[in-house]
């Protein structure tokens, strides 16, 4: 048995940049966004069928704990159009109409959320399904568990996720401290790539080890060792800061009462839904046939 957690905003940014065609509700309202990720989730019902699901929201870019630390944590991005906003709200009514469970926070994001649910669950019978583009939450795979983008073939275990960035899965965060991230406006060491943080954790395994012997790293066996062991003494401020802002919180509260599986769908409102989104014919007929077999 497994539990997928669904990282929704990354299957929603996707419905709102990969349509081809623009669509609009009954009152001319945008909603390619809403009807992309519709789809997403009608194929996932229908190709996997999953028993225990969970949809996971981010509420805010700019009001999390992470810029509690970090001020310009993810401050590279736009805000979110307003056409897209109603967008959010209208994909979590559609999953909630479903009977699925849909959590957000006002602090936290969903990485943080799906972390907690996967370390809440997780048991020998039942196993995790990460569905996310996002390589921050490999960082959450243990033996059993999947990192799966979904619209791709590749499905990462434990073992993959080892073997694709270097470390393994519990390392990830360090790595990512270590490299930095730029689509998260996350500060890195200078001149540390992936392949040197990788070198650096596979000899120190963690950060506070790799920070106790930096007087070593220009000993290392690879170019620029020495460049690379001064840029850290002289950055080891940033590592302050970069470690808590990739390290996923697997420990918030209240989660436990969240319902795992599935219950019966609000039939009246998804009927509303599909006219008020004014869905094409064809969409209407297979989500019609699929709530009245529900």
């Amino acid at each position: 048995m497994r539990l997928y957690l669904v990282d929704s905003s990354i299957f929603i940014f996707k419905a709102w940049f990969a349509q081809r065609q623009a669509t609009s509700t009954a009152s001319g309202e945008p909603n390619q966004a809403f009807i992309g990720f519709s789809d997403f989730v009608y194929q996932l019902l229908t190709e996997i069928a999953p028993a225990k699901l969970v949809f996971a929201f981010d509420e805010s870019l700019r009001h999390s704990q992470r810029n509690a630390i970090y001020a310009d944590y993810k401050a590279n991005r736009s805000p979110a159009p307003q056409e897209l906003k109603r967008q959010f709200i209208w994909c979590r009514q559609w999953i909630e109409h479903l009977g699925i469970s849909a959590v957000s926070s006002d602090s936290w994001e969903a990485d943080d959320l799906i972390g907690t649910l996967a370390t809440l669950h997780r048991c020998k019978d039942l196993q995790i399904t990460i569905l996310s583009a996002d390589k921050d939450l490999t960082q959450l795979i243990r033996d059993g568990d999947i990192w799966w983008p979904f619209f791709q073939s590749v499905k990462l275990d434990y073992r993959a996720i080892h073997k694709k960035f270097g470390v393994r899965p519990e390392q990830i965060a360090n790595l990512l401290a270590l490299t930095g991230d730029k689509v998260d406006n996350i500060p890195g060491i200078p001149f540390i790539g992936m392949k040197t943080a990788a070198n650096l954790l596979r000899k120190y395994d963690n950060l506070t080890r790799l920070r106790q012997n930096l007087d070593q790293v220009g000993k290392m066996k690879f170019r620029y060792a020495g460049r690379v062991q001064e840029s850290l003494i002289e950055n080891q401020h940033i590592l302050d800061i970069s470690s808590r802002l990739t390290r996923i919180n697997c420990k918030l509260e209240g989660l436990d009462q969240i319902p795992i599986d599935r219950s019966t769908p609000a039939y009246s409102k998804l009927y509303e839904m599909i006219e008020s989104q004014a869905m094409d014919p064809i969409r209407r007929q297979k989500w019609q046939d699929f709530i009245d077999s529900a």
